[in-house]
């Protein structure tokens, strides 16, 4: 991956999902993970409590798809990063990133939404000629960054390969509350295509011994399923979500997509490909070889990297802060007093309840 960064040595605290933050030590960084549970929520306070009253260089609070379990980081004195992923079934993500200096979006279209809220954003570009990868970001030009989904490092075909023995294997929640619609398509595509394999859980075992691999998106994201099936050396069938896929892969040479919920022409396609051995293992090993090329942990981690690096070499780190901070009445008052009294009114628990409205108060 190249020289490390320029963010060598500096302390990050991670908090919440740790995703790519364990291929951060490679790149220099020292890192704390510090996990969410249920209810959990963290302060300025707590964070000193958590590193022994040491001050990290930065922080960043990672999605975990529940309500904000960070108050009060307008008020850190450090670096601040908001890592969205879910932003599709979080609206209020972007209100609540306003109170950080940078934000890392995981859904590209869902970057003018953050840069709304008052920060610019940058979008991840391909080079043309090259592998599909993050081109150099210009951090003083935006503050948010688009930052796709990945595959871990180690999510990888196990050698020897298993014999692919399953002819499509599906992984993933199937709740009729949450997910009608991809429920009842499921159902009608086992009825049209008897051998589909349903699962949910684990899905390094079964995608190895996928001769195809189905992903269905069901709010039309780009999701990190695309990212391990082709991790994972298989043949993976996606729905034609438009240009957050095929920015960045290349339909019938890296994967091959389907209309959305349209069974008949994916039961068409899945048949067609099992008999033909060739194309499914050419495109199997396309799709391996560029998410090997620019999109595992290790590229998101080196892409923060190299972020933080840029930050912290031209002092634009401490200027960031130094605006926040200064700012930190007006952000409370525009964006994220509205956004706690929301949560108090819409939440049944009384002590998040609680916290959340004496966020609310503060001023």
């Amino acid at each position: 991956m190249g020289e490390r960064s320029q963010a060598s040595e500096k302390f990050l605290v991670w908090l919440g999902n740790p995703f790519f933050s364990n291929s951060l030590a490679a790149q220099g960084l020292r890192v704390l993970n510090a996990p969410y549970s249920p209810g959990r929520i963290y302060t300025p306070e707590s964070i000193l409590e958590l590193t022994g009253g040491a001050m990290p260089d930065a922080l960043l609070a990672a999605d975990e798809s529940v309500p904000p379990y960070l108050l009060g980081m307008e008020d850190l004195p450090c670096l601040t990063l908001f890592y969205s992923v879910d932003a599709h079934i979080h609206s209020w993500q972007p209100i609540y990133a306003r109170g950080f200096d940078l934000c890392l979006v995981s859904l590209k279209e869902y970057l003018p939404r953050f840069a709304g809220s008052g920060h610019d954003a940058s979008p991840l570009r391909a080079r043309p000629g090259t592998p599909p990868e993050p081109a150099p970001l210009r951090t003083k030009a935006g503050r948010v960054f688009h930052f796709p989904p990945y595959a871990q490092d180690t999510a990888r075909p196990p050698e020897p390969a298993p014999e692919r023995g399953l002819d499509m294997v599906f992984v993933g929640t199937l709740d009729p509350v949450l997910a009608p619609q991809r429920c009842s398509f499921i159902a009608e595509l086992k009825e049209k295509f008897p051998s589909l394999h349903i699962a949910r859980g684990a899905f390094a075992d079964l995608y190895a011994r996928a001769k195809l691999i189905l992903n269905e998106c069901s709010r039309g994201e780009l999701n990190f399923r695309v990212f391990e099936g082709m991790g994972m050396g298989g043949c993976l069938l996606t729905p034609d979500i438009g240009p957050s896929l095929t920015e960045l892969f290349t339909p019938g040479k890296e994967l091959f997509t389907y209309p959305p919920y349209a069974v008949g022409p994916l039961t068409a396609l899945a048949e067609r490909l099992l008999a033909d051995a060739p194309v499914r293992e050419k495109t199997a090993a396309a799709g391996l070889a560029a998410v090997d090329a620019g999109h595992r942990a290790t590229h998101r981690a080196k892409a923060l990297a190299d972020i933080l690096g840029e930050l912290f070499s031209s002092g634009r780190a401490a200027e960031l802060v130094a605006a926040r901070l200064r700012n930190a009445p007006l952000i409370r008052k525009n964006f994220l007093r509205p956004l706690y009294l929301h949560h108090a009114e819409a939440i049944d628990v009384d002590f998040l309840r609680a916290r959340y409205l004496e966020a609310a108060k503060k001023r």
